[in-house]
């Protein structure tokens, strides 16, 4: 299925287009951050984040049409922006309330809540709840559904073939760590000896060490290199989870027809069709 998802990469270029202009925004939210404009780099973060399901949208659209042009893209983007958007507002949502659920009693029961408690319940709730919900903006692009309903689609073919949606997890993860190691590879190597004097430094001042120390010692040249490369780690990434993605559902969609769907009237009765 991954070389399926390749091949469809390439037969559907349009889908690199969305993932330029993702890679495009989010390498220039990375050199802001580096350089300590929290005020832009903020900002333009929420803008990826509103920005990511009108991409994503597109993407599917383009592979759920096998049509590889700008126009279907922008199309597909508007199209199904809200059915992209909206539920992955109440996962994230859903997932913050049940983390200050888990929380808030602990200092009650005399416990402190230490950085690296909140860190480990945020995985230990995120990991369920994303793995999951993973299969959402599929469903929703590629059977027209709305935000509950895609949600519930997402959660019934998790559970229907989880070993194929783990594969999957996996897979998309091993991946993309390896890419990420060769860039940051090949990052460090070219700018090796300005990097060099963080060797030295004591453990006390390497925990201290900030972002803007880290631009001022790599120098424009550095900060450049860092962006193109952190651009095609996102370009791949992008590319890679919107064709794999999309291959797994389809695989998994035919063997799990939806339910029947129905309509509710005025008087709260529920009517399938």
């Amino acid at each position: 299925m991954l070389f399926e998802a390749l091949r469809d990469s390439v037969r559907y270029p349009a889908i690199w287009l969305a993932a330029a202009g993702y890679a495009a925004f989010d390498a220039v939210q990375l050199v802001l951050s580096l350089q300590g404009e929290t005020f832009f780099s903020v900002r333009l973060l929420v803008l990826e984040y509103l920005l990511l399901p009108f991409l994503l949208a597109g993407a599917y659209g383009v592979l759920r049409e096998q049509q590889s042009s700008a126009r279907l893209l922008v199309t597909e983007g508007v199209r199904n922006y809200f059915r992209v958007l909206l539920p992955g507002l109440v996962v994230g949502f859903g997932a913050a309330l049940v983390l200050f659920l888990v929380l808030t009693p602990l200092p009650l029961l005399g416990l402190e809540v230490t950085t690296d408690l909140a860190a480990g319940a945020a995985l230990a709730v995120l990991i369920p709840v994303l793995f999951f919900s993973s299969l959402y903006d599929t469903a929703a692009c590629y059977e027209g559904l709305g935000v509950f309903a895609s949600l519930r689609r997402s959660f019934a073919l998790v559970l229907a073939h989880i070993w194929e949606v783990l594969v999957f997890a996996l897979t998309t993860f091993a991946v993309l760590l390896g890419l990420a190691f060769v860039l940051l590879l090949a990052w460090t190597t070219v700018l090796y000896d300005r990097l060099a004097p963080l060797a030295s430094l004591p453990a006390s001042e390497l925990a201290s060490f900030g972002s803007g120390q880290l631009a001022a010692m790599v120098g424009t040249s550095g900060l450049i290199l860092a962006a193109v490369l952190y651009a095609v780690f996102i370009l791949l990434a992008f590319v890679l989870v919107a064709t794999y993605k999309a291959r797994l559902f389809q695989s998994i969609a035919d063997a799990t027809p939806p339910g029947p769907q129905g309509v509710y009237d005025e008087k709260g009765r529920y009517y399938r069709y």
